[in-house]
């Protein structure tokens, strides 16, 4: 390859897809060591003028010439023997092939280097795939499939590359991990590139020049200079605002390209615009050119801005300035990265021929390409959608990313994340130290919420709880491990490992919000925030011997926490004692107008009914609470003990009856099964048809589990079987059928307590159990998960306020007694807690 003649020319070139033409006459020249950007909406050509360069699509007519060489005719190896190499959309890596078999696959001798040294070039280039060798390519995030492809195009060495879409679906991290990766690479290996794009900051940053293409034709050419202002090139592109990859500061859209001075020429580049194709530059539009620069500040207040920039608020008072943790940079939290691209993707044929046959229609390719036609101007409305600023949340208080700690500070595997957030100088929190449930949204610090296809995502906006804990004055020290996305009672799912009970190491802390109660429960924290559809507030905090409050169903905003199905997803407090958990309550609880779980919520001065005692109360035993065939006698004797001490403090304890409580589970079954798979997985966590706060980073993240599916924790995976058989076979009629029998449930209840204030029956009907071995077999894995769930997850379906007390020990581990009252009735649940706690250490009881 010299660099006195073109690297690439493009004459005339024509090609389509059967009879179906989409480029109509290509003249595009790319001289050597140029990098040059395609830039136009879906279904323009972009991609097939790749595929049709790199000869997968045979040119209908025209040519391409590759240093000189006519390559019109030659078929795509004999191409790539003469250097180029092709990166896909979608990536292309082989899903069940190693990282480092992927690699060797693409090795071949006309390299020059034997097989080992052209791996060790390669993962010289890339030290992020050189941690993945051993993994399989489908079980890499989204971004390390990316790397991977880019990685082992470079095994042949190529000296021309073509990559599309190459952002497609990334995090923006990876985004700007790539971008350096490829200036890096074309310094050093002195690549010439085509690069496929809709990210208009990513393709501004990396290109000499962008070239436009509508509809198989090149209408347009960008030069470095005119890239450099946002403005001017949306005025000339004509597809409405433009968008950046990263908010803040930093190199993008703004700078020049790093590879050379902004406006210069590679090497034997021809300094001249392509025959009959318009050019762009500031020069030519005086009156772009005096437009002001889209500056960082304009889109979201510059670090040193934010104190300035805090709204009025029922919850807040200015804050406190975090000090620094010396685990990495403080950096504010409203400069975080986001990704937005410069239009929506278009559909191509191939997927619309997908899409109607995914609707149970038939149609010929020219019907769908009159369909296509016609969606564009509906498009046209997304692209408006797509260009504004999303609504979310201002994100308040200073934070730091913070670290995983090691398993000499982590010893139960509790912790995800340590980090500190400090609040308001003051408040009803101040000295109190909170971790969140690994699956609430805490901008700047990564989450997980368990599972391994969500490690790597970082929210960009803080929780409703988050924020009305530090407009509190609290201090939120971290984040606690949780089940594999919430689904388990147990605590052997998480994708780091298990969550070891504070009381007996090997023992099931309990789930889903596992490592919060067993924070609490070991006395590292204060104060945990839990999650609850099944019981996972009451579970954990009754194995780890803490108290933990499920409040009525709408009390505390889920606003900004992982959904998993919208008519049981609760939050709330596990604390050490009764006095914290009516205070962090009322911190919590009220309505925010953002979640659709609430109606009408009735709050409390909670901490003002601890004092009241139990006095004239009446309290109904609930038999069927006990005696169940996974009970335990004694934790049924400890919790029948510590009812009848409420006699003794003036109530009156009766037996009751509440037959239904017995079908209680099989009603929460298909609501939570059918709801969990078509909400939480199939709808990406948030689905539709509610008003509210989504998350749209979590959701867009999210959806990346299709790519990883095997990596689901069993207890996911056979939920899910269940739950999309009877979706797709039963039409959901069970999920509604269910839905329509918790009404009748919650009335059961609410019989009983209308002659009782409060219901009481065992938390857990059996004590913590061990923990499975890793190589457990499958049958175990799923009654660790889920034996232990008949008597709470009832009350997620019908609402009520429900709180496990811890009230005595055996064989050395908690045993817990759960309390529940009428909806809005949390202060009597506090009344007879507080009362019951007054008595004595219940660990001697």
């Amino acid at each position: 390859m010299t660099d006195t003649r073109s690297a690439l020319d493009i004459r005339g070139l024509t090609a389509g897809y059967g009879r179906i033409p989409v480029l109509h006459g290509i003249d595009l020249t790319v001289a050597a060591d140029e990098f040059v950007g395609i830039l136009g909406h879906n279904g323009m050509g972009k991609s097939t003028l790749l595929k049709t360069v790199m000869g997968f699509i045979p040119a209908t007519g025209g040519t391409v010439r590759l240093d000189g060489e006519d390559v019109t005719g030659l078929p795509p190896h004999e191409r790539s023997r003469r250097g180029i190499g092709y990166v896909p959309q979608g990536r292309g890596i082989f899903p069940k092939l190693s990282v480092r078999d992927n690699l060797r696959m693409a090795w071949h001798a006309d390299t020059g280097l034997d097989e080992g040294e052209a791996v060790d070039r390669v993962l010289a280039d890339f030290p992020r795939v050189e941690r993945l060798l051993d993994r399989d390519g489908g079980a890499l995030s989204g971004g390390e499939q990316q790397l991977l492809a880019l990685a082992r195009c470079l095994m042949a060495n190529p000296w021309l590359l073509l990559l599309d879409e190459p952002t497609e679906g990334i995090q923006p991290s990876i985004i700007e991990e790539i971008e350096d990766t490829l200036t890096r690479l074309r310094r050093s290996r002195g690549l010439t590139v085509v690069l496929v794009e809709q990210n208009f900051e990513f393709i501004a940053t990396l290109s000499d020049r962008v070239v436009v293409l509508e509809r198989g034709r090149v209408t347009g050419e960008i030069h470095a200079e005119a890239l450099k202002d946002p403005r001017q090139v949306e005025e000339f592109l004509g597809f409405g605002s433009v968008r950046r990859t990263r908010a803040g500061g930093g190199h993008g859209a703004t700078s020049p390209s790093p590879a050379r001075p902004a406006g210069s020429r590679p090497s034997g580049a021809p300094a001249q615009a392509l025959p009959g194709v318009p050019t762009f530059s500031p020069a030519g539009n005086p009156a772009m050119a005096a437009h002001a620069m889209l500056s960082p500040s304009s889109a979201r207040p510059a670090p040193a801005a934010m104190a300035a920039s805090y709204p009025s608020s029922t919850h807040s008072a200015p804050p406190a300035a975090a000090p620094a943790i010396p685990r990495g940079p403080e950096r504010a939290p409203t400069d975080l990265p986001r990704e937005f691209s410069m239009s929506i993707r278009r559909p191509t044929l191939e997927q619309m021929r997908s899409l109607v046959g995914g609707l149970h229609m038939s149609m010929g390719d020219r019907e769908i390409m009159d369909y296509m036609t016609l969606m564009e101007a509906t498009f046209e409305a997304y692209d408006v959608v797509a260009g504004m600023p999303d609504n979310l949340p201002q994100v308040k208080y200073p934070r730091t990313p913070g670290y995983r700690p090691p398993a000499s500070e982590n010893p139960m595997n509790a912790w995800y994340v340590k980090s500190e957030v400090r609040g308001a100088h003051s408040g009803p929190l101040a000295g109190r130290k909170i971790v969140l449930k690994d699956n609430v949204c805490l901008a700047g610090v990564p989450m997980m919420n368990g599972a391994s296809t969500l490690e790597g995502y970082t929210p960009d906006v803080d929780a409703t709880v988050v924020t009305r804990i530090l407009d509190a004055g609290g201090t939120i020290v971290g984040k606690a491990h949780c089940e594999f996305f919430c689904l388990s009672g147990g605590s052997h799912t998480n994708a780091t490992g298990p969550v070891h009970n504070p009381w007996k190491r090997g023992y099931i802390a309990g789930g889903s919000s596992s490592g919060s109660g067993a924070l609490v429960g070991a006395g590292e924290v204060d104060m945990a925030i839990g999650g609850d559809q099944g019981g996972s507030i009451r579970m954990p905090a009754s194995f780890s011997g803490a108290y933990g409050m499920k409040a009525t169903h709408g009390l505390v905003p889920y606003t900004g926490i992982m959904p998993i199905e919208p008519t049981i997803d609760h939050a709330g407090p596990i604390t050490q004692n009764v006095r914290d958990n009516a205070l962090l309550l009322e911190v919590i609880a009220g309505e925010d107008g953002l979640d659709p779980r609430q109606y009408a919520p009735r709050i409390d001065r909670y901490t003002d009914a601890l004092g009241q005692g139990v006095s004239g109360m009446r309290i109904g035993i609930v038999r069927e609470g006990f005696g169940r065939p996974e009970s335990e006698a004694d934790v049924d004797e400890k919790v029948r003990v510590a009812a009848r001490r409420f006699r003794d403090l003036g109530a009156t304890v009766e037996d009751i009856s509440v037959p239904m409580h017995m079908q209680g589970q099989a009603i929460w079954t298909p609501i939570a099964l059918e709801g969990l798979t078509d909400i939480m997985m199939h709808g990406n966590g948030f689905a539709t048809g509610w008003r509210g706060l989504y998350v749209t980073s979590l959701l867009d993240y999210h959806s990346n589990w299709r790519a990883r599916a095997d990596e689901l924790s069993k207890s996911l995976k056979i939920s899910m079987f269940v739950g999309e058989y009877m979706l797709k076979h039963h039409r959901g009629h069970y999920y509604a059928k269910a839905q329509n029998l918790s009404r009748r449930l919650r009335a059961a209840y609410d019989a009983a307590l209308g002659q009782y204030d409060l219901l009481l029956m065992p938390t857990m009907p059996m004590k913590a159990q061990p923990l499975p071995p890793s190589d457990a077999p499958l049958a175990l894995y799923i009654q660790r998960a889920f034996e232990m769930i008949g008597n709470t997850c009832p009350f997620d379906t019908t609402g009520h306020p429900a709180m496990t007390i811890p009230c005595g020990l055996s064989e050395g581990l908690p045993i817990g007694m759960m309390l529940i009252g009428r909806h809005y009735q949390e202060s009597t649940i506090y009344r007879a807690a507080a009362a019951f706690e007054r008595i004595g250490d219940w660990r001697t009881m």
